[in-house]
């Protein structure tokens, strides 16, 4: 029986690139492998399935589960995890001094319905006390899916010639949420401020009191592939996990280090006291508590009708991962 030919499409990552660079090899699979932004790939993969399996936004991968009718399967590996408190800024005049002043402001966003925000909004929301139906939004572009808002929440889009960092550090926008520094913040503008200032220790207090560590992005294979060759599903699980586990022992090399971080053995036994040996899991029980939280903010945010299982998310030949 001749290999299953399939095309992936991935970020530039450590945990995936030895798939791209054929180090790691799937079995019973010849695997081209692309890689691209991100969001490219989500926009290309959401409107089009232009690819048999890929990266994907765990936001889009919802929504599309909560519809009935999402032309993907899941797979619980996790090319991007990230905590999110750096993401929180203010302009210094908006009389924003904590997250809870966001309350009744006007707050920039790139999307709504984006993993980071809804990681962000839920996480304010829940620990602080924030009101997103209190917010007046105001988006950069509208979702790659087409989410309903929340009752009572609404959002409105930025003008052309408007940007988020212009409008943040001129008081247009009383604050904002945005996954990459604004242009204005790495400039060194007097104006704009992060609510958490030590956002490395807000995300360890958080992680230490809840054990929850963001996902972002999952891996997904079209349906259609699936149902044809069932068995692709757990064989690329396989192969994710065995790249993941090679990328962590180069990682863990002090002897000629396999990324451009001049303390990385620092980092890394800082990394192990707070996170354990297992420190980039896949899998959906060493997952299950960041996945219920990642359901509940996306239904409170009205990607999804109801609250998702967390099985729903991944196939089943997975699910005992």
């Amino acid at each position: 029986m001749s290999n299953l030919d399939l095309t992936a499409a991935f970020g530039d990552y450590d945990r995936t690139g030895l798939l791209a660079a054929g180090r790691v090899r799937p079995d019973g699979i010849n695997l081209r492998t692309i890689t691209l932004p991100p969001t490219e790939i989500f926009s290309r993969m959401c409107r089009y399935q232009e690819f048999d399996l890929s990266e994907m936004s765990m936001g889009a991968h919802s929504y599309l589960l909560g519809t009935g009718d999402t032309p993907f399967v899941g797979i619980p590996a996790f090319p991007s995890r990230v905590f999110r408190h750096s993401m929180v800024y203010a302009n210094t005049d908006a009389g924003v001094n904590k997250p809870e002043d966001l309350n009744g402001k006007r707050v920039a966003i790139r999307e709504w319905g984006m993993t980071a925000v809804v990681w962000i909004v839920g996480i304010l929301a829940e620990e602080f006390g924030l009101d997103m139906n209190s917010i007046d939004w105001v988006a950069a572009m509208e979702p790659r899916v087409p989410i309903e808002m929340p009752n009572g929440a609404n959002v409105r889009y930025m003008k052309s010639g408007q940007n988020l960092s212009d409008m943040l550090d001129s008081g247009e926008v009383d604050g904002a949420l945005i996954h990459q520094v604004p242009a204005c913040f790495a400039a060194g503008s007097p104006r704009v401020k992060r609510l958490f200032p030590d956002y490395g220790a807000a995300e360890i207090d958080y992680f230490r009191r809840t054990g929850i560590h963001p996902i972002m992005h999952c891996v997904v294979l079209r349906k259609d592939v699936y149902e044809r060759a069932p068995w692709a599903l757990q064989n690329m699980y396989k192969a994710l996990c065995e790249a993941r586990e090679d990328t962590i022992r180069r990682i863990m090399d002090t002897g000629a280090l396999s990324a451009m971080v001049p303390l990385l053995p620092a980092v890394m036994d800082q990394t192990r006291e707070v996170f354990g040996d297992d420190f980039w899991p896949y899998g959906v029980e060493a997952n299950r508590k960041t996945l219920e939280k990642l359901v509940l903010y996306a239904h409170q945010q009205g990607l999804t009708p109801r609250l998702l299982e967390v099985e729903e998310l991944f196939g089943e030949s997975v699910l005992a991962s």
